[in-house]
C-alpha cells in the first residue's frame, strides 16, 4: 500500500502479528503451536541475577524468542494469564497439550486441628481451589 510505512530499525513491522487481535481460543492455539515448535526454549537455566524464574523472566524470554518488544511480551503474558484465570474461575478446564492443564476443584468442609493448640478442633469451610496437573511431555522432560 502506498503511503503506509514499512518499518525501520527503530519501529519494525512484524508481519507475523495478526490484526485485528485474536480471540482467546485463537491466541491459545497459536501459543500452543509456538510452544510445541520451541519446546527447547524453556530448557534454559535460571536467570543469574535473581536466581528465580518469574514474570520478568518469562517476558524477557518471550521478547527475545519472538523478536518483539518487552512491552508487547508483557501484554501477551498478562492476557494469557488473565485468560487462563478467567476460564478457571468460570469452571472451565484449560489444557496445553503435553504441558498440562489448569482447572478448579471443590474442597469439602472438614474438621482440622489448631496448630497452636493441638487439642482444639477447628472447622475448615468448603472452598474452591485452582489445580494444575502436569502433562506427560512435561513430566518426561523434568524426569530426564
Amino acid at each position: 500500500m502506498p503511503g503506509v510505512p514499512r518499518g525501520n530499525r527503530r519501529f519494525p513491522v512484524f508481519h507475523h502479528l495478526t490484526f485485528p487481535p485474536l480471540s482467546a481460543p485463537q491466541m491459545f492455539a497459536q501459543l500452543r503451536n509456538a510452544l510445541a515448535r520451541n519446546a527447547s526454549v524453556f530448557q534454559t537455566a535460571r536467570t543469574a541475577s535473581t536466581g528465580a524464574n518469574g514474570k520478568a523472566w518469562a517476558v524477557d524470554l518471550m521478547a527475545s524468542e519472538a523478536g518483539i518488544s518487552k512491552k508487547q511480551a508483557e501484554i501477551a503474558l498478562k492476557s494469557l494469564l488473565a485468560g487462563i484465570e478467567g476460564a478457571v474461575v468460570n469452571g472451565e478446564r484449560v489444557t496445553f497439550q503435553g504441558f498440562g492443564s489448569f482447572e478448579s476443584v471443590a474442597r469439602a468442609a472438614r474438621t482440622g486441628v489448631n496448630p497452636q493448640n493441638p487439642t482444639q478442633k477447628i472447622n475448615i469451610p468448603a472452598s474452591i481451589a485452582p489445580k494444575f496437573k502436569a502433562g506427560s511431555a512435561f513430566k518426561s522432560a523434568v524426569n530426564k
